[in-house]
């Protein structure tokens, strides 16, 4: 009996906490991680070649985004000014950046990156298969370590104008994601409508981040499609939780209007 009687009183003593302290109870809170893909059209708004980065910098940055897929990003092309985009958007940013050719173009580069708030590693340019002829594609494809240690793949990229590349494209993708079987994120424009084939395709594979519907992008100042998503595998589906994904109309700096996607996780 009196040991019963001791250990009750401990169990009452550690629910006080001493008198001053409860237990807490609550479950802890879930961590987030903003996403974003966004066609930056060389750092040029709609009809326009007055490239302006500072005006990307700050819709990225407004945004709150920590991982970014930008799609047609400048690499010393004389048409932005012989400028690398990529690095000069980190820099703005304070992020890390990871660039993959597409083409050669204007006696520079011209393709795909990823800017990061967190460390990227196993940095990689694959290209994109095109069984008929066309513009070159590229996915880039980084190791992402978020804060708690972690880690996801992420990639931008953007797919061709015609169905029969696009097709060939998509079906990569899903085979990209079968062979990594890790946690992986797309950031792209993928130039098709999420009812069209080869995006039905995409879906064997992936979730697209829309939630009652797909935030139309492009063009950008009257956007009537949706065509700039962010794609997550299941092995992402099972530790992160798809929790908004908007367009963010009233951003003008590019002829695509950025799309923000956010998820939780434990």
């Amino acid at each position: 009996m009196k040991k019963i009687i001791l250990g009750a009183m401990a169990l009452l003593n550690l629910m006080s906490c001493s008198g001053d302290e409860k237990l807490d109870l609550t479950p802890p809170a879930k961590k987030k991680l903003v996403t974003m893909t966004y066609n930056i059209h060389h750092g040029a708004p709609e009809n326009s070649e007055v490239v302006n980065l500072a005006n990307i910098a700050a819709v990225i940055k407004s945004s709150g985004a920590e991982v970014v897929a930008l799609q047609e990003v400048d690499v010393n092309v004389a048409r932005s000014g012989k400028v690398n985009q990529a690095a000069e958007l980190a820099k703005l940013l304070g992020m890390e950046y990871h660039f993959s050719k597409s083409i050669d173009y204007n006696g520079g580069e011209y393709g795909v990156a990823i800017l990061s708030k967190y460390p990227m590693t196993n940095k990689r340019r694959e290209l994109l298969p095109m069984p008929t002829a066309g513009e070159q594609r590229s996915i880039a494809v980084a190791t992402v370590t978020l804060p708690d240690g972690k880690s996801i793949e992420f990639a931008s990229t953007h797919l061709d104008l015609n169905v029969p590349n696009r097709t060939a494209q998509a079906e990569f993708l899903n085979q990209l994601s079968t062979s990594l079987n890790k946690a992986l994120f797309v950031g792209g424009d993928y130039n098709a409508i999420p009812s069209s084939s080869e995006m039905l395709k995409l879906k064997e594979r992936f979730t697209f981040s829309c939630m009652s519907s797909c935030p139309l992008s492009f063009p950008v100042k009257t956007p009537t499609k949706a065509i700039d998503f962010v794609l997550f595998n299941a092995q992402a589906a099972s530790s992160y939780t798809l929790v908004s994904s908007v367009a963010l109309t009233g951003q003008y700096a590019s002829d695509h209007l950025p799309v923000s996607v956010v998820f939780q996780y434990d």
